[in-house]
């Protein structure tokens, strides 16, 4: 079976800065986080993949943003040496042979979920999403479309599919989005419902 890594460029790049330490290069430009996301990239293509592409966010305000706008508002700005290495990123993964993929108004995740959406139904071909992001969760169908995740640091990952999901969670992939709806997201400044658990929100599921 063929495989297709579609990768979650702004999540690794996050993962990479705050695991790693502040590196510069001679011309004393902030390293750290390309170091990490290079470490990934050499890890991933040791595994033969036939396809990958890399999505980005865009600084520009998403649409969520337009409907929400409290959405993500509990989030500092990022500093200067991140996005200096989110810019430098891009110009990594074409060294790397990897195409990437960005559009102003939407997120990285917006983009991974078209790429599904376009490419689920090829036949022999298995999806897998590479990610720090559990949103990407959502996604997920059997063995068909997986999400790695970066448990610790960089080097440690583990595959999800339906069942990893329902065993961890209580709850389908299909049924994440009912699932952080009433139980919120503060990562994203969501407040779901007051007085809603994960297990009272399971039993309504």
């Amino acid at each position: 079976m063929q495989k297709l890594f579609l990768i979650d460029a702004n999540s690794l790049i996050h993962r990479t800065f705050h695991a790693l330490p502040a590196l510069t290069s001679p011309q004393g430009e902030p390293t750290g986080s390309l170091y990490g996301l290079a470490s990934i990239l050499i890890s991933l293509l040791k595994e033969n993949p036939d396809f990958c592409a890399a999505l980005f966010d865009r600084p520009e305000p998403t649409f969520r943003k337009q409907e929400f706008e409290s959405y993500k508002a509990q989030r500092p700005k990022a500093p200067d040496e991140l996005i200096f290495q989110i810019k430098e990123a891009h110009n990594l993964f074409l060294n790397f042979g990897i195409k990437f993929f960005e559009k102003p108004g939407f997120e990285a995740d917006d983009l991974i979920a078209s790429f599904v959406n376009k490419f689920e139904k090829e036949p022999n071909l298995q999806i897998i999403i590479l990610t720090g992001d559990r949103d990407t969760f959502q996604l997920i169908k059997d063995d068909k479309i997986i999400v790695r995740i970066l448990k610790k640091g960089i080097s440690e990952t583990e595959d999800y599919n339906e069942n990893l999901v329902y065993k961890k969670f209580g709850v389908l992939p299909n049924q994440i989005i009912d699932f952080k709806a009433l139980i919120g997201d503060p990562s994203d400044n969501i407040k779901g419902v007051p007085g809603i658990g994960p297990k009272t929100a399971k039993n309504l599921i």
